[in-house]
């Protein structure tokens, strides 16, 4: 028998203390919804179009809620507090859900309404533990928190838009905030705390316990904050149209970031699933951004590059890690692990698939319809191997 194990009542206190157990499932269902939704509709089985319905389900639906469900479990141990009770994570469970579907039925005005409200809940929850804390995060969480600001400013700018008539530019910055900017920024500034402990490296984002901040942790979290101010600032150049200029620079911001903070080229070679995951996804973020500098007329078939290659599959990918850990499974990640390699296999070859559509509007329906297919049949993979162990706790813990 493993001891590291335990049978757990599946109680309120359980899922509220570590709120990934629930936030995880409940984004992955979000995610295969939002996809879901291409084929619904070339088969005849919905009749709206749905892109904005699809890009909000899985910014929101899928990215946001594992975001978190990540922070809700991290940040409070983080800052030395307690953790999220169930008063304050299930009204935002029941707030997702409701917006998931809202979002479905193409109900996007209660669908914004219902993200906001949960964002604005689950900031008010980490400020009071920050209100308590007895440590700092780590600095490049700054980035974390221009992350919130950001979908926050957009979903408002989505409010308004959906009861009056603005500026286009104003919409095109609205989805620039929402969904790339609170997605990229948590990878950033989450990234150099978290991810070189996957390759057995020290994290120089990891301080000693103190309420205080220190020069090299101020130094750090000045260096995250221009990072973050410069993406923006693309942002920015995009809606003025600029779009070879906003995306060669935010390609070369990302990367000169990931370099000197996240220096995966100077790690040890892990030829397990895990580490080619992380590998794969961080050159995916980029490489959609080269792609789409180069190619701006198919901006919206390559950011797929960055969303889908490099976004979801960091997602995903992490959250393996947080689930294997958290249930005293972590050393099963060493091994090779070929149910990952598929899994994340079956991700690429689907957006893939979906990308070569706008190439080739002969087949764009279809294309459409196996992309969904493929990439959900990754999903239920990585489901069927991850999420049962969201209901084990590890006692060592």
């Amino acid at each position: 028998m493993n001891t590291n194990k335990l049978n757990i009542r599946l109680s309120p206190k359980f899922f509220s203390r570590e709120p990934f157990r629930i936030f995880f499932p409940v984004g992955t269902q979000a995610g295969i919804i939002g996809v879901a939704l291409w084929p619904l509709y070339f088969t005849g089985l919905t009749d709206f179009y749905p892109g904005l319905e699809h890009a909000r389900i899985m910014a929101y639906g899928l990215f946001g809620t594992f975001i978190f469900g990540f922070l809700g479990t991290a940040m409070p141990r983080m800052l030395t507090s307690k953790p999220l009770s169930a008063l304050e994570v299930f009204p935002m469970m029941l707030a997702h859900l409701l917006m998931v579907l809202s979002y479905a039925l193409a109900r996007i005005p209660l669908g914004d309404a219902l993200f906001l409200s949960t964002l604005l809940w689950f900031i008010g929850s980490i400020l009071l533990r920050m209100k308590h804390r007895q440590d700092l995060p780590p600095p490049g969480f700054v980035l974390v928190l221009m992350a919130l600001i950001c979908v926050g400013t957009g979903t408002i700018l989505a409010l308004v838009a959906n009861y009056k008539e603005i500026d286009p530019s104003w919409t095109s910055l609205q989805r620039l905030l929402s969904s790339q900017g609170f997605v990229l920024l948590p990878i950033l500034g989450i990234g150099p705390f978290l991810l070189p402990r996957f390759f057995g490296m020290q994290s120089a984002h990891d301080f000693p316990e103190s309420r205080n901040p220190s020069g090299s942790w101020l130094k750090k979290s000045g260096m995250a904050f221009a990072t973050g101010a410069l993406i923006i600032i693309t942002f920015l150049f995009e809606v003025k149209g600029w779009l070879h200029t906003s995306y060669a620079i935010r390609a070369a911001v990302v990367l000169g970031y990931m370099l000197l903070e996240m220096p995966f080229h100077r790690a040890p070679d892990r030829r397990n699933a895990l580490g080619f995951a992380i590998r794969t996804s961080l050159f995916g973020i980029v490489a959609g951004f080269i792609a789409v500098a180069a190619f701006p007329s198919y901006r919206v078939a390559l950011l797929h590059l960055t969303l889908i290659g490099g976004f979801a599959v960091i997602t995903f990918t992490v959250a393996t890690r947080v689930v294997f850990g958290h249930s005293g499974n972590l050393a099963r990640l060493q091994g090779r692990n070929r149910w990952l390699f598929v899994a994340i296999g079956l991700m690429l070859f689907g957006m893939t698939t979906r990308i070569s559509g706008d190439f080739w509007p002969k087949i764009l329906a279809s294309h459409y319809i196996y992309g969904a297919l493929i990439w959900i049949a990754g999903v239920l993979l990585w489901a069927a191997f991850v999420l049962p162990k969201v209901l084990v706790v590890d006692v060592d813990k």
